[in-house]
């Protein structure tokens, strides 16, 4: 396979050649044969092109001035109009004087503006003055000269206006074309159509004034003889009607369209020259100058659109023609540059024979050999050298996108390292203490469950005394129920007692009353019954003795009575004591009992919570000795990683890293913190500052996820993340305001690269602002985070 068939079969000749020839003798026969002349033809060309080009943009800029002249005539014509009747009388004249003073404004600047715009020198000297006395009658009041100097006046600056519109035609050669329509078209526009609105607008303005001053003073010969004098003017109007008439009758004898308006615009204006003619020039001056004045302005009104109908035809026409010398010009440029590629195709089969694209690839090479990576390869084409610069530049873009990750990985392990060093070094003090609390505690747990051990067994001595004390309690309870018992049956032979004296004492008074009545029958006896009274008072003494001892008795029988009674009720209390007394030792006893069982559990249980206490002891010294291997491995590891940075860190990348990011946000935060929030913020926005690098950019965040800084985009300040495409934002808020929380630190999410458009990992370092905002800057990953 030859080096030639690597390329384009177009291309192929030519490279072959090209090949075996030396090139300055290819350079210079290529040129000496074919440029030189080649070249001359086609400036040759192209300039006459050009030119013919040149000069229709002229005539379109002519024909631009010449509308906007007939846009200022129109208003000007009005406002003569409206100052003669106004001066004549007119009540209604004054507000549509005002109305044509500002339409007359905004036509003059656009006038001036389309001849400033021209490249017509002589039209300006010719303005100029015009302008400046269009805009001093603007800025002048009616009553400041009389109706005739009014009327000559504007009428003078009505005729400079059409001598500028001839000018005009001939600066721009709108008049010179020697294409014969756009000649009919721009005649009819400059000298005929100005001529005929000047001459309507007279025809409305002065037969209107005569009309006003027929019917507010009378006819008078005076005012005949201007009546005359007007319908004789009526021959203008015919005149430039009949002018406009041939004109039109050319176009469409050399197959031009007519306007369509003409028709109307000929009919009534005829028609109104006739009616002027045959009324006021005829010395009728009975008519309405209302009704006139309106009848003259919608003639008026059809030949301006006969006019932007004229100016309409005559752009097409010209646009038509610029068009043709555009595409011409450009047949002929683009037939020139083919020529000219056909001498140049020799030099660039040459440089696409593989010398610039080695040059490239060459120096891309050298940079990358000192370890910049940024280098871009941009070759066109298939060929061999093409594929492999782009193989070398995806070789570039991913070693990059590589050693980017790298760098970015190197930053937050060194980060996050040197933050598991401390938290190994507080996990080991931490260990080391909780090994020694372990320990105390153990010793203690130890001498609890002998202290339980010993309370078991000074419980169950306890219950054995309390079942004694029960058991005993018992026993007096049984005999506080027999004591009750007796003292039941002595309660019972106190009351029988009680009835036994009574019977006694019963016995003694019935003794007594039968002493008495022995007594009372001993003394009916006399002598006979001394003996037996005898008797009778010793009973009687007896009874009166027995019943006195009776109630002696009965008394001592009640005192006792009493006292038993009261002794009842008192161990009655002492029984109802005594059997709460039973039932609460033997609660005692049921719950010493329980607290003896529950005793021996516990010991057995804080036996094994020591016995688990001592293992646990063990484990945490373990755990401390290899908390301190792990401290130490950190390091090793910080270690490995900082080589691994530092064999890297040379290299230049195409995109930011993790390390420059943490630099920049710490940069950032001390810029903000010594100028401003404020000043700090513009200049995060500053696309050339020291707060963009590459794809790597300052933001700001709020609490609610709101960026008040976007450094990448000031557009997307305002945005809230949870608007952005590709990333969790509740999880982003949770993690981004847990490290800026805690004094800052790393966090890693999904998220749309604004430059590139796509979902990549980013990893970001956020530091605190204060309570509501955190500034931070991410590394955009090669990769999605995964989760």
């Amino acid at each position: 396979m030859t080096a030639s068939s690597h390329f384009h079969p177009l291309i192929r000749p030519g490279v072959w050649l090209m090949q075996r020839l030396p090139m300055g003798f290819k350079l210079l026969a290529l040129a000496a044969v074919v440029l030189l002349p080649l070249s001359l033809a086609a400036v040759w060309i192209v300039h006459n092109l050009w030119s013919d080009r040149a000069g229709v943009q002229g005539q379109l800029s002519g024909l631009q001035v010449q509308q906007q002249v007939v846009a200022v005539a129109a208003p000007l014509l009005e406002h003569q109009g409206q100052v003669h009747g106004l001066l004549a009388g007119r009540a209604d004249a004054a507000p549509a004087l005002e109305a044509a003073r500002t339409q007359l404004r905004p036509a003059i600047a656009a006038l001036d503006a389309a001849i400033a715009a021209t490249a017509q020198p002589d039209l300006s000297p010719k303005w100029q003055p015009l302008r400046d006395e269009l805009l001093l009658l603007l800025n002048t009041a009616p009553a400041s000269h009389s109706a005739a100097d009014w009327y000559a006046r504007q009428s003078g600056l009505l005729l400079r206006l059409q001598r500028l519109a001839l000018l005009n035609g001939e600066t721009s050669t709108l008049l010179l074309d020697p294409d014969r329509t756009l000649f009919y078209l721009v005649d009819a526009l400059v000298q005929r159509q100005l001529p005929l609105l000047q001459a309507s607008a007279h025809l409305r303005n002065e037969g209107t004034v005569l009309l006003l001053q027929a019917q507010g003073g009378g006819i008078s010969p005076e005012l005949i003889t201007q009546a005359l004098r007007l319908g004789g003017h009526t021959d203008v109007v015919d005149e430039q009607l009949r002018q406009m008439q041939e004109r039109i009758e050319a176009l469409v004898r050399i197959g031009a369209a007519a306007p369509a308006v003409w028709p109307q615009v000929q009919a009534s204006s005829q028609q109104y020259a006739a009616a002027v003619r045959d009324g006021i020039g005829a010395g009728v001056l009975a008519s309405e100058a209302q009704a006139h004045f309106q009848q003259g302005s919608q003639v008026l009104t059809r030949q301006l659109e006969l006019n932007q109908q004229l100016v309409a035809q005559a752009q097409k026409l010209l646009a038509q023609q610029h068009s043709r010398l555009q595409w011409l010009l450009l047949g002929v440029g683009l037939g020139a540059l083919l020529v000219l590629l056909a001498l140049v195709y020799g030099m660039v089969a040459l440089y696409h024979a593989t010398l610039d694209g080695l040059r490239q690839l060459g120096s891309v090479f050298k940079n990358a050999t000192a370890g910049d990576l940024t280098g871009e390869v941009q070759i066109a084409g298939q060929d061999e050298v093409a594929q492999m610069a782009q193989q070398f530049r995806l070789m570039l873009n991913t070693l990059s996108a590589i050693v980017a990750d790298v760098r970015s990985v190197a930053a937050v392990l060194t980060h996050m390292g040197g933050q598991l060093v401390q938290d190994s070094q507080l996990l080991s003090e931490r260990t080391q203490s909780q090994a020694a609390s372990l320990e105390q505690a153990s010793a203690n747990i130890r001498e609890a469950a002998e202290t339980v051990t010993r309370n078991s067994e000074g419980v169950l001595e306890v219950s054995r005394v309390s079942a004694g004390l029960h058991r005993q309690t018992e026993h007096a309870s049984g005999l506080m129920q027999q004591t009750m018992s007796g003292m039941g049956t002595l309660q019972s032979t106190s009351k029988r007692m009680n009835e036994i004296i009574g019977v006694i004492d019963s016995i003694a008074f019935q003794t007594n009353i039968l002493a008495l009545n022995a007594a009372v029958e001993a003394a009916r006896a006399g002598e006979a019954g001394r003996g037996f009274a005898v008797v009778a008072s010793e009973v009687r003494s007896l009874a009166q003795r027995s019943q006195s001892a009776a109630g002696e008795v009965r008394q001592l029988i009640a005192e006792s009575t009493s006292r038993v009674k009261n002794s009842v009720d008192e161990i009655s209390a002492v029984n109802a004591v005594m059997e709460q007394l039973v039932q609460g030792i033997r609660d005692i006893t049921q719950r010493i009992d329980a607290m003896a069982v529950a005793s021996n559990q516990q010991s057995a249980a804080l036996k094994e919570v020591s016995q688990a206490m001592s293992q646990l002891d063990g484990v945490t010294y373990d755990n401390a000795a290899m908390v301190e291997r792990s401290a130490r491995h950190t390091h090793e590891l910080l270690a490995h990683t900082a080589d691994l940075d530092a064999a890297v860190h040379h290299l230049r990348l195409k995109q930011g890293t993790a390390d420059v990011a943490r630099q920049l946000t710490e940069q950032a935060l001390a810029h903000l913190r010594k100028v401003g929030y404020e000043r700090a913020s513009e200049d995060f926005y500053k696309q050339n500052g020291p707060f963009i690098d590459r794809d790597l950019y300052i933001f700001v965040l709020d609490r609610k996820g709101v960026y008040r800084v976007m450094g990448a985009n000031r557009a997307k300040t305002g945005s809230r993340v949870q608007d952005a495409p590709g990333i969790d934002a509740e999880q982003f808020m949770h993690d981004v305001w847990e490290q800026a929380d805690s004094g800052g630190g790393w966090l890693e999410y999904n998220i749309v690269n604004p430059l590139t458009g796509d979902v990549r990992g980013k990893a970001s370092f956020v530091l605190p602002i204060n309570d509501d905002l955190l500034i931070g800057c991410g590394a955009y990953r090669s990769a999605l985070k995964t989760s």
